[in-house]
Formats: C-alpha cells, sequence, structure tokens
C-alpha cells in the first residue's frame, strides 16, 4: 500500500501547479487519495437532510445506499496512473511528486496510535522544516506544465516582401559606400509608394548620421521618415550624434547640447535608454582640462573644463537612478568604478568598494572589465590598497581561469590583459614593488602585449625603488684590518647612489657609474648587460642598468634596421615590444636617472635624448619641470653644476612659456606647472647665492601674472543666475565658474517654476568642483626661502615688497572665490 507522509496542504498545493495533466480524478482534494493513516468510514445522511451543495451533487448519483470503499484497500497508485495516450515529457515537478509518492510505509507503522509515532519510526524517512521549506521553494519556482502557445501569424504587412528586402539590401549597399543621400531617397520612396519602411531600415541611416555627428541631416530625416515617437534605439543614435559632433568630439569638450537633448526627452515623457545616459557620462570622463592661459582665463566665457565634468558625471549618474533607471547594468557600474581611481584630488577607493558592493547585492555578475576597474582603483590609491587590488586579481583569475601562463597574444581580454598589467604596474611603483612589477614586465612581453602605459610605470617603478646595498652603510674588509668608511652628509639620503666611488663597488656598478651617461645601441657586452634574474637589483648602479637596457629594446624595435635581431638576448627582452615614444615615457625613463644617478650622468642623458645634437626627441614641458627640480634637490657638490644646468633649462622653458601666454593650445602647459617651474629656478639662485636674481625673477612673475589676473571681467547679471539683493551687490563684480551654470544643476524635476533650476540630488558638492582656472599666483611657502636670505642679509625693502606680493595674490583669490560663491568670506581679526 503506498501513502505519503508530506503535509496535506502542501501535497494539494504541488499537485494544483499539474492540473494541466490529464490525471484520472479531480485536482479537488486530491490528499485523500493518499490519506496518511486509515479513517473510520463516515456516516451518510438521507438526502433531504443535507445542505444544498449535497443536493446538487446527488442529483447525478443512482438512488440508494451508498457504498464506502475500505481505506486499507485504497491504492493511490491507480488514481494517479497517467493514461496511456499521454505522450508529453514529464516535468520536474511531475517526477518529484510521484518520486513522494512511491515512499511506502512499513506495515508495522500502519498499526501505531498517532501519526507522531510513524514519523518518529526509524524505519520512515524524516523531512525536517527546512527540507519541507527547500522542496516548497522548489515548487514555487518550478514552472506549470508546458502549455501549447499560439503564435500569432505575422500580417502581410510586418513581413518582409521581396521588394522591402531588396530595399533593404540597397540601402545597406548606399552605406557602405558611403552614399548617405541615395539610402535616404531609397527609404523615402518606401514611405511615398504608402508603406512604412521596416525600423531597421531607418535604423541603418540614422546610424550612419550618429556615427559621423551630422546632427542636422540625422533630425531632418527623422523629421520626414517618422511618423510616430521615435523608439528607443533612434533616441539613442539621435542623442550620440550630439556626442560625436566634431566640436565635441575632436576637441573633447563639454557635451552641453547632448544634456539638454537628454532632458528634453525626459520632459517630453520618452525617457532615452541606459546607453544614452552611459554615452553621455564617458564623454563627460573625457573632457580635457579648461584652459588656463592669461590671454583666455581672463575672458568671461571661458569652456568648462575636466574638473567641471567630472562632477557632472556624477550628478548625472544619481539623477539617472533617480528619474528613469534606478538600477546600473555592468557597463555603467564598470564606468564609475573606473572614474574612481582618476579623481581630481585623489583616488576613491572606497567609492569604488561601494559600488562594487552594490553591484554584487543587485545580483549583477561582474565582468573582466568591472573587474579591471576595480583593480585599476584599488591601485592607484597606493599604500595597502595594493594589496586590495592583488585579491581581486586573483579573483578574476579564479571567476575567468586561464592563468596568466597561458595567454597568447589574440586574447589579451582576460587575466593577464593590458588592463590588468597597466593597474598592478601603477599599484607596484606607487609602494616601490620591482620585484612584482619585473614579473608582470616578463608575462607582458611573453604575451606581447606591452604599451607605452605600461613601459611608463615600469621606469616609475625603478624610479620609486630604493635599493638594499648603500656604500655608505658597508664595512670593507681585508686580511689586515677592517676600515670603516667616512661617513658623508648626504649618506641617509634615499637618493644615494651607489655609482659614485670607487674600485671598492661591484664590477657591473662601477662600469655603469663610468658610462652611465651614454645610451647603449648593443647589449652583447656582457659588462654592462644586466642579467634580469628573479633577484631585484642591489644597488643603484644595477637599477640604472636595468632601466638603459629596457630603453633601448624599445628603440631596437622603432628601428630594427639598424640592429641585428640576433643580438636580442633571450629572456624578458626577447619579445616584441610594442611601444612608441611619447614625452610621457622619455619623462619616466629620466626619473630613473633623477632618483639613481648624479645630476653630471642625468644632464648628459637629457642633452643627448632632447637636444639637436643627440636623438632630437621632442619633450613637454612637464620634461623641463622636472629637471629644473632636479636642480633644485641637488647636493651641495652639485649646485654649481646645477646652476650651470638651469640657464640652458630655462631659455627653453621661457620659449614654450611665451607660446603659452599667446594662447596656444597645442601646448601641455598648465598654471600649476607655471608656479612649479619658477620656484624651482628661484630656489637653484638661492642655492648658489644668488639673491639678486631671484628678486628679479619674483619680479618678473608679477609682471606676467598680475594678481588683478584672478579676478576676470564679470558677466551679464542677467546670465550670472545669482539673485542679487541689494543695488550694491549688482554693482559688485560676479564671477560665474562651475557652481552656478544651469547645465551643472541636472534636473531631478521634471517641470521646474523656479528661475534657477535646482537638483534634489546630486553626489558632488553644492559649491562645486575646484576651480581648474585659476592663473599662476604667488604664494609665501613658494617665496619663504627667499624671505629668510634677505631677512638674513638685513633687507627690509625687498622683504616688504615680498610681503605685500604675497598678500596681494591672497586677497585677489579671496575676492575670487567670494565671487564664484556669492558670498563673503569673514577675515578674523587677527589676520587683518
Amino acid at each position: 500500500m503506498k501513502k505519503t507522509i508530506l503535509p496535506l496542504g502542501l501535497l494539494d498545493f504541488s499537485l494544483a501547479h499539474v492540473q494541466s495533466v490529464r490525471w484520472g480524478c479531480h485536482s479537488r482534494n486530491l490528499h485523500h487519495a493518499v490519506a496518511l493513516a486509515p479513517s473510520p468510514a463516515p456516516s451518510f445522511e438521507p438526502a433531504e437532510d443535507k445542505n444544498v451543495f449535497s443536493r446538487r451533487r446527488a442529483r447525478h448519483r443512482t438512488p440508494g445506499a451508498l457504498t464506502t470503499r475500505d481505506p486499507r484497500k485504497l491504492d493511490s497508485s491507480a488514481v494517479f496512473r497517467l493514461p496511456k495516450s499521454f505522450t508529453s515529457p514529464m516535468s520536474e515537478l511531475e517526477r518529484r511528486v510521484l518520486a513522494l509518492q512511491s515512499i511506502r510505509v512499513p506495515s508495522d507503522v500502519l498499526d501505531s496510535q498517532s501519526l507522531e509515532a510513524t514519523l518518529l519510526s526509524e524505519a520512515t524517512p524524516r523531512y525536517t522544516d527546512e527540507e519541507l521549506l527547500s522542496v516548497y521553494e522548489d515548487l514555487l519556482e518550478v514552472p506549470l506544465a508546458q502549455q501549447p502557445v499560439e503564435v500569432a501569424k505575422l500580417s502581410e504587412e510586418d513581413e518582409d516582401t521581396p521588394a522591402m528586402i531588396e530595399v533593404r539590401q540597397q540601402v545597406c549597399a548606399y552605406i557602405r559606400d558611403g552614399d548617405v543621400g541615395s539610402a535616404e531617397s531609397a527609404v523615402e520612396s518606401v514611405k511615398l509608394s504608402g508603406v512604412t519602411p521596416p525600423e531597421d531600415i531607418i535604423n541603418t541611416v540614422l546610424g550612419y548620421h550618429a556615427l559621423h555627428g551630422n546632427i542636422e541631416r540625422l533630425e531632418r530625416f527623422m523629421a520626414n521618415i517618422l511618423t510616430g515617437k521615435p523608439s528607443e534605439t533612434q533616441r539613442d543614435l539621435h542623442i550620440k550624434s550630439y556626442l560625436r559632433d566634431p566640436g565635441v568630439f575632436a576637441s573633447r569638450a563639454f557635451p552641453t547640447r547632448a544634456i539638454d537633448l537628454l532632458h528634453k526627452y525626459e520632459t517630453s515623457g520618452l525617457h532615452a535608454p541606459m546607453k544614452s545616459y552611459t554615452r553621455i557620462i564617458s564623454s563627460l570622463f573625457s573632457v580635457r582640462s579648461s584652459p588656463s592661459p592669461p590671454s583666455i582665463s581672463s575672458t568671461p566665457d571661458v569652456p568648462l573644463g575636466r574638473l567641471a565634468a567630472y562632477s557632472q558625471a556624477w550628478d548625472l549618474f544619481a539623477h539617472m537612478r533617480y528619474v528613469v533607471h534606478p538600477t546600473p547594468d555592468v557597463y555603467l557600474y564598470a564606468l564609475m568604478i573606473r572614474a574612481c581611481a582618476s579623481a581630481p584630488l585623489s583616488p576613491e577607493p572606497e567609492r569604488a568598494l561601494d559600488l562594487w558592493t552594490e553591484m554584487l547585492d543587485a545580483g549583477i555578475v561582474p565582468t573582466k572589465g568591472a573587474y579591471d576597474a576595480v583593480i585599476r582603483a584599488c591601485a592607484k590609491a597606493g599604500g595597502e590598497w595594493v594589496s586590495e587590488a592583488i585579491r581581486f586579481a586573483r579573483q578574476m583569475r579564479d571567476r575567468f581561469g586561464g592563468g596568466s601562463s597561458g595567454l597568447g597574444g589574440e586574447d589579451l581580454q582576460g587575466v593577464g590583459g593590458p588592463r590588468t598589467w597597466t593597474a598592478l604596474l601603477d599599484g607596484c611603483k606607487r609602494v616601490g614593488d620591482l620585484g612584482r612589477a619585473r614579473w608582470i614586465l616578463a608575462e607582458a612581453v611573453r604575451a606581447e602585449g606591452l604599451n607605452e602605459e605600461m613601459m611608463q610605470h615600469m621606469f616609475h617603478a625603478y624610479a620609486s625603488y630604493r635599493p638594499p646595498f648603500k656604500r655608505g652603510a658597508t664595512r670593507i674588509v681585508d686580511d689586515v684590518a677592517v676600515v670603516a668608511p667616512t661617513v658623508l652628509p648626504d649618506q641617509g639620503e634615499p637618493l644615494a647612489s651607489a655609482t659614485e666611488g670607487s674600485s671598492d663597488l661591484p664590477s657591473v656598478s662601477a662600469d655603469v657609474s663610468s658610462d652611465s651617461n651614454a645610451i647603449p645601441t648593443d647589449l652583447s657586452h656582457s659588462d654592462t648587460m644586466p642579467s634580469f634574474t628573479h633577484l631585484p637589483p642591489q644597488s643603484p648602479g644595477e637599477v640604472i642598468a636595468e632601466a638603459r637596457a629596457l630603453f633601448d629594446r624599445i628603440l631596437r624595435d622603432i628601428n630594427p634596421t639598424s640592429h641585428s635581431t640576433s643580438d636580442i638576448p633571450p629572456g624578458p627582452l626577447a619579445g616584441k615590444f610594442n611601444v612608441t615614444l611619447t614625452p610621457r615615457l622619455l619623462n619616466a625613463y629620466m626619473s630613473v636617472y633623477y632618483s639613481h644617478a648624479r645630476i653630471e650622468s642625468a644632464r648628459d642623458v637629457f642633452e643627448r635624448l632632447f637636444s639637436s645634437r643627440g636623438i632630437g626627441l621632442v619633450g613637454d614641458s612637464r620634461t623641463y619641470v622636472d629637471a629644473l627640480e632636479k636642480c633644485a634637490l641637488s647636493r651641495p657638490h652639485e649646485r654649481q653644476i646645477a646652476g650651470k644646468w638651469v640657464d640652458e633649462l630655462w631659455a627653453h622653458w621661457e620659449e614654450l612659456e611665451c607660446k603659452w601666454i599667446n594662447g596656444v593650445t597645442e601646448t601641455t602647459m598648465t598654471a600649476r606647472l607655471v608656479e612649479r617651474a619658477h620656484t624651482a629656478v628661484r630656489r637653484v639662485h638661492l642655492l648658489n647665492n644668488n639673491v639678486d636674481r631671484a628678486i628679479a625673477l619674483v619680479r618678473t612673475f608679477m609682471s606676467r601674472y598680475p594678481p588683478t589676473a584672478l579676478l576676470p571681467p564679470a558677466r551679464n547679471p542677467s546670465s550670472t543666475h545669482i539673485d542679487a539683493s541689494s543695488q550694491d551687490d549688482m554693482k559688485k563684480r560676479r564671477i560665474t565658474l562651475f557652481a552656478k551654470p544651469p547645465i551643472l544643476s541636472t534636473r531631478t524635476v521634471l517641470i521646474n517654476s523656479s528661475a534657477t533650476p535646482r537638483p534634489l540630488v546630486r553626489l558632488t558638492s553644492a559649491v562645486g568642483p575646484p576651480d581648474e582656472r585659476v592663473p599662476p599666483l604667488l604664494s609665501f611657502a613658494d617665496v619663504e626661502l627667499l624671505h629668510t636670505r634677505l631677512v638674513e642679509q638685513g633687507r627690509g625693502k625687498e622683504v616688504g615688497f615680498l610681503k605685500w606680493a604675497c598678500k596681494a595674490y591672497e586677497g585677489a583669490l579671496r575676492t575670487r572665490r567670494e565671487a564664484v560663491l556669492g558670498a563673503r568670506v569673514p577675515v578674523r581679526e587677527d589676520a587683518r
């Protein structure tokens, strides 16, 4: 006899889910067919004493006494036996129900007095509450039995006729040939014939216009062809055309018009897809820095720059989640996490981890791009966050498999790809972990995935590495006595070089010291070629030797005809270096000499790289700033050489600065680099006791960048969007920078009746991003050393001039801040 020990309610619920299957009995109260224990026969009353429902049921019965079946003889298998004509496949739920029915209760248990005794029997299977709950959840998840689905037949209008297929082929051929005019004519001819063109044909033409930024032609085509509201794809292509506009895409300008179009769609009730928000946010993160030359920053209509775009991107992200899409997709999450690594002031790994946790809690499976983003955000922060980056890299390897040793040149998107290697190298250089950086370099060269950014981080790792060997800390032991070296004044500095010296150094270090100023053209010399063993370089000379060998390997790939491939040594240098020489890479290579070599060697290498007498490579403004700061940090015995080198560097710097002042935008110079260059050259002259030259440089700086340059002309009061409380406030100079333009006030309320739109939710401060358009200025920290020397010499007049200059810039900067914020900053009594 077959019985079940499931609760009756659960069994009824299970059987109700399989009603679509033609059972041999009704589905209501089916648990009576599989009763747990025998029950006494029910007593039946006469038909006239029954209620309404019983009387209804009695009409279908034959008169006479009712016979009851013995419950002990009840066989549930006969009740639940499927018809022979049933041919549909058995679902998962049906198999589970039949498996539960097949459980037989032993005969000795049937004589027990209660159900509790049955459940406690050792021979009977037991079901705990957790197991029953699991079965209950599984039943809810299993869909109903498959039922026949009626597929609506496409109408003749929806089906592609041979003529429509021919039109589609013609449009695709026109688009491939670039004849967009003919493609538009073909689509318009279809509409004139009285047939609505399919959406995919229209989107093909719109996609071409969007890709090339043809805004006017796209909007005209949409107005002529579309009869109703544009679809999501068409709205996305419309927004894409504004982002691909040559005036925005090529110049990396602020996408103001695209954001306005996005808000117009929101106001009309046609929300753009999430892809459109991702496009705009990505475009905002790629906006270039705002121009800061005096000739441009002094005008009121200065375009918004990178800092303003960064803040606007986060505000738009919050706006999207508040208005349209509350849950971003994995691609948008990866984009925002990657943006945490390039924050304006400092990386934000905490925010990156918050977004990562939020993404996982939403049930979104991270992709390889998301892992690369969080690894980069943690590695950029440096310090203890580098270990977090390594932990995420291991998780990425475990999830996607295929360790770095198994990668080839064709598959570089998984673990050990260029993005992962670049992020980990960035973290290694910030903590001085040269050992791990060299291992990553070898893996990248083996997979032929090396690029310029990775080599830049690699040279920075050599520059930040501190070798364990220091000549001043060694003890020279001979057969006669132990001689302690003389303690030098600068032996404790981290830049102490082991190449200064003598015959007591290893042969490699001594050789590098004697010829560290030359760029080798052949690595076949065994006395200068590094071994690249698993052990990191042990002296500054070995560090320079390895960096020089890597740089020479790059030159081999750039000009392979001048070198023989047989000269390439095996090991990490045997692969292909797909690296181009850029100013950033050259600056990173020079930083190795600035950290580990003498100033004479650094100067010779600089001249061989950037002078017309040498290789003749082109540097940028940061190239000269790094060299000037190297001279400013020279040791006492190097200051005379540094003074001569500064005169040569300053002549080249003056040419670059004049171009920047005249508004040449091709230069990479910024106002902060100008401040650093002037501070470094003043310090070099002060270290050489040339105070008069330093004072003259201060006067030159003030003539080029006066304090009044911090206060650009006031805008028209009607365009400032700042309410004035009195006529005096109207007369006061106002400056509109980042915090006040309405484009940065992302509208979360689609209809805003106020004159000044204000957001309801933002992820940035209401004050706005930092001001990146401040012209060069002078602070007391920049002239502190000059002030000390003037006080020592008792030159009170020059001291007064220096104090007035610093206070003038400080007051102008305070006035600029008040004009931006629209409020006065209280001044302390002791500062007056």
